[in-house]
């Protein structure tokens, strides 16, 4: 890993076990932005032809695999898996692309590998729900290695978007702290190699042994006021509280997300289990947080290690747990990383630093499409019969919203792949049978496209460019495309996963989709292509299925 405390993992764990902080405030970094506390890399590598963001992450590919003496040059069997919120989005200032699936291709085509990378795009959980991804992936068969990165750099565009939601803190952050003001971001890059293949067990330094994701079904921007996404996460992990060493959670340091995190757990009953986060020691890296904090935890354990929390003085939640606030020692074995994200999302893995047993190839799902709708700027068609419409482009979506739902004002608030995502759904879910109803525990809703958020992303960026300046909130909030699942998810109250992919060709995203199911208890996928470039120029491709085991 790379981040504002060191190169390498080993230099930036020493640092938080110095109880060392990169937090600084900064005051002129970028125009017309308030000044702001962060961690931020001064020295990024440089790679040529490429981004900072682009090498920040082919530097930690390239010591990774050195490290790991993997050869993936033309390897048919490695899937590079890339977790950003962001990735180039400052290229927008100047009025350049900034294409997270052509980013990901340059990354994974300068070590030569010949498979169309995945750019999971789940806002702050977006780290742990690659590392989920890639241990599907290789539970499936479908290859025997995954390289997985995590990185995301600041820039005007981020930092202004959060100031908007007045979500920032200006001094240090003060995770669960009743003096906390907000949370500060960070900068980070970081990389994990997975493997299934048997050669490699020795040398391996961790296990994931579950995985989990989980929204809440809430609010787009405000977590469950009971922690009811990330309370089912901690379920799914299926751990006994005495065999954790810790459970190191997400800690913003705002006032909902700590208070939020203090009621699941309590709720689960692990508010006696050791309690950390590392966000006073590098801030919020947005979608390498999951990464970052899960390498730095696995290391600290390896070492007999629990990591303080830096900034915590005075307890400032309703609910009591077992914070660390200085270094601990342990002899235990596993943990727990909890996280959670903008549009209601939450997610957690437990991993383990003792020899486990090679997962064997799971078998193919028994799985049945039972609905099925595309929506195209002209034409409407659910199970095969077209749907008569009078308007065409982003009207015939609101078309079909007053037609056909019309109980929603939230609509209007929506931005165009939202509206497509929620109106899809939807109607797809009207033609549904009592024969196919569901529970709403048991149902995920998994999305994704080529041109992640796009249209926010340049509707944002406008508003921070004019020249009074005015970053507008609800704008920023809609740059995540995930937000679309959280949409859904809120609207029917679905508590099931939801998971945002970016990748090159709609085919490329229906195994992702599938492997859904394979989490605790879900019998149902809203599996949805939504493309969008434009409020007349959008395609949906939604599909219900069902799995028949």
């Amino acid at each position: 890993m790379i981040t504002p405390l060191g190169r390498g993992t080993d230099v930036t764990l020493q640092a938080i076990i110095e109880d060392k902080t990169a937090l600084l405030l900064y005051t002129d970094q970028y125009p017309n932005v308030d000044p702001f506390c962060a961690s931020m890399i001064e020295d990024k590598p440089c790679v040529e032809g490429c981004t900072p963001f682009e090498s920040l992450c082919i530097d930690v590919i390239r010591h990774a695999l050195e490290e790991n003496e993997l050869t993936i040059a033309d390897a048919e069997d490695t899937i590079f898996i890339i977790s950003t919120t962001k990735g180039n989005v400052e290229l927008l200032a100047r009025g350049e692309d900034s294409s997270l699936v052509d980013s990901a291709r340059t990354i994974s085509s300068f070590f030569a590998n010949p498979n169309a990378p995945i750019v999971v795009s789940n806002a702050c959980i977006s780290g742990v729900c690659a590392l989920i991804t890639a241990m599907r992936l290789l539970e499936a068969g479908r290859y025997k290695h995954a390289v997985v990165i995590g990185c995301d750099v600041l820039s005007a565009f981020i930092v202004s978007g959060f100031q908007s939601l007045k979500a920032l803190s200006q001094t240090p952050c003060r995770p669960f702290d009743a003096r906390r003001e907000g949370l500060n971001l960070g900068e980070a890059a970081a990389c994990v190699v997975m493997t299934s293949d048997s050669r490699y067990a020795a040398r391996s330094i961790g296990s994931i042994l579950r995985g989990a994701i989980h929204n809440d079904a809430n609010h787009i921007s405000g977590p469950s006021r009971t922690g009811e996404g990330s309370l089912r996460c901690l379920q799914d992990m299926e751990a006994d509280a005495e065999r954790l060493a810790f459970i190191n959670v997400h800690g913003t340091a705002t006032v909902y997300n700590d208070e939020m995190e203090s009621l699941a757990l309590t709720r689960a009953g692990m508010q006696e289990v050791p309690v950390n986060t590392l966000k006073g020691y590098l801030g919020h890296t947005l979608g390498t947080a999951g990464i970052v904090e899960t390498i730095l935890s696995l290391h600290a354990m390896r070492q007999g290690l629990v990591l303080g929390t830096k900034g915590f003085e005075e307890q400032g939640t309703t609910q009591r747990i077992n914070l660390c606030t200085k270094v601990r020692s342990t002899n235990k074995k596993q943990f727990i990383k909890l996280i959670s994200g903008f549009g209601g999302c939450n997610a957690a893995i437990r991993v383990s630093i003792e020899r486990t047993k090679q997962p064997e190839v799971r078998s193919a799902e028994s799985i049945r499409c039972v609905a099925e709708l595309k929506i195209t700027p002209e034409q409407v068609i659910v199970n095969g019969e077209n749907i008569p419409t009078t308007q065409r482009g982003e009207e015939l979506l609101t078309e079909l919203y007053k037609q056909r739902i019309g109980d929603y004002p939230k609509y209007y608030k929506m931005d165009t792949l939202s509206r497509l995502g929620f109106v899809a759904t939807e109607i797809l879910l009207q033609s549904i049978d009592e024969e196919h109803s569901f529970a709403r525990e048991n149902l995920a809703v998994v999305m994704g496209n080529r041109s992640s958020s796009v249209m926010s992303d340049t509707d944002y960026q406008q508003t921070i460019a004019q020249g009074d300046y005015f970053p507008s909130p609800s704008h920023f909030v809609y740059t995540l495309p995930n937000i679309v699942t959280g949409e859904i998810a809120i609207r029917n109250k679905y508590y099931g996963e939801t998971s945002f992919y970016v990748v090159d060709k709609e085919e490329d995203l229906w195994p992702l989709t599938h492997m859904a199911f394979w989490q605790s208890g879900i019998h149902s996928v809203l599996a949805g292509w939504l493309e969008c470039t434009g409020q007349d120029d959008f395609e949906a491709h939604v599909m219900l299925m069902t799995n028949q085991k």
